[in-house]
């Protein structure tokens, strides 16, 4: 691969240090060789001249899921369906989350292990989308949310689903700890394991040197997680203050996921004929902003997912900014803190040297107006151009 040159009009580097005007960098093999206000021009032979757009880090879904469409409604029952049938329809939810800006995606649940051979179909290069990191099938009870197909009851189904996923190549473990908002049973605050089961878990995510996420909203799954050493708590809408000062604590993270709820195209599009779910939604609302004004006041970890809303990852960082977040603070949680969750840190979230070169570009400045964040227009993923709207623009 060719060594290039890029100029910006103005570069912000995922660190969460200032602008850089005008800031340049220099990419080599697919990775950062140089960032600076003035990188030199010696041995490089083109020219990449962005100096009408601003520059950022690829984006980082750190919750979703890939054969989901929230909008069809009746999402688990969509989890459910074939696994080829749900490959094929992964295939367009990608390439909307690449155009939106996502060069890598945290996949926290797919039947069939799908994720994880879509995963190898990215890294083989058959199919081009954001890297993956993976977690297999769900852990879920047989009267938790999240049951599609496969459940996990007593300690022992649990290490052995834990285990049939990272024996395939999952990166990660994920369990459903607390009832969800898109079916109507059972309740938000429900809690769905044992202490047993959830330690042996985090057990089994230790020995192979990686962590366990929980799909949980409040209450006393929660707690259990908090207590056992689970890592990070997905949604988190009903989480108390109590909660939150324990999961700093412990070094922990919640992973805000703000459109499925917000949006008008997210459950309430379909799932709002429902009563008890419809019901969940509204009052969910009313307490999802004062949650995460205090995650944010009291500085708990905090990263950004879209939960299968693909392409949407720019309507979850306004959230977060109207929840109270600074911009520079909500492009931080969504390529930074992203990569640290996909334990990928080394490589990617930040533009800095010896990193990989996944970056996006957009004319408007996120940090004057986050709502730019809608409108990228061109994506590199290790180098490599993979979506330019520049000539779809101007047709």
């Amino acid at each position: 691969m060719s060594k290039y040159l890029v100029k910006t009009k103005g570069l912000i580097d995922g660190t969460g240090a200032d602008l850089l005007p005008g800031g340049q960098m220099v990419v080599e093999n697919g990775k950062i060789a140089a960032v600076g206000a003035s990188v030199g021009s010696e041995g490089i032979g083109r020219v990449l001249d962005l100096s009408e757009y601003y520059v950022l880090p690829g984006l980082v879904d750190s919750h979703t899921h890939l054969s989901i469409v929230p909008s069809q409604g009746q999402q688990l029952v969509q989890l459910g369906l074939p696994a080829g049938r749900n490959i094929l329809r992964s295939l367009p939810n990608i390439r909307r989350q690449l155009e939106s800006g996502v060069t890598t995606m945290r996949i926290m649940g797919e039947e069939h292990f799908i994720d994880i051979d879509i995963k190898n179909a990215i890294e083989e290069g058959l199919l081009e989308g954001p890297r993956l990191f993976v977690s297999g099938i769900g852990i879920v009870a047989t009267n938790g949310h999240g049951v599609a197909i496969t459940t996990s009851d007593t300690e022992y189904e649990v290490r052995k689903n834990v285990r049939r996923n990272f024996a395939k190549g999952a990166d990660f473990v994920k369990i459903f700890m607390t009832g969800g908002m898109s079916s109507s049973r059972p309740p938000v605050d429900f809690c769905g394991f044992s202490r047993a089961e959830v330690a042996s878990a985090v057990e089994e995510a230790k020995r192979m040197r990686t962590y366990v996420a929980a799909h949980a909203h409040g209450g006393p799954g929660v707690d259990l997680c908090i207590e056992e050493g689970v890592k990070t708590i997905e949604h988190g809408a009903l989480l108390s203050k109590e909660q939150i000062a324990r999961m700093i604590e412990k070094n922990m993270w919640v992973v805000g996921t703000f459109s499925i709820l917000f949006h008008p195209t997210g459950i309430e599009q379909t799932d709002f004929s429902n009563e008890a779910i419809k019901n969940k939604v509204l009052r969910n609302r009313e307490v999802a902003a004062e949650t995460f004004h205090n995650i944010l006041s009291a500085g708990l970890n905090y990263a950004l997912g879209t939960d299968s809303m693909h392409g949407l990852i720019s309507f979850e960082m306004e959230c977060l900014a109207r929840f109270g977040a600074k911009n520079m603070d909500v492009i931080v949680a969504a390529t930074r803190s992203g990569a640290e969750l996909c334990m990928m840190q080394d490589r990617i979230g930040t533009l800095e040297a010896g990193k990989l070169a996944d970056f996006i570009a957009l004319r408007g400045n996120p940090l004057d107006d986050i709502k730019a964040m809608k409108d990228v227009e061109l994506v590199f993923k290790g180098g490599e151009k993979l979506i330019d709207k520049r000539g779809l623009q101007n047709s």
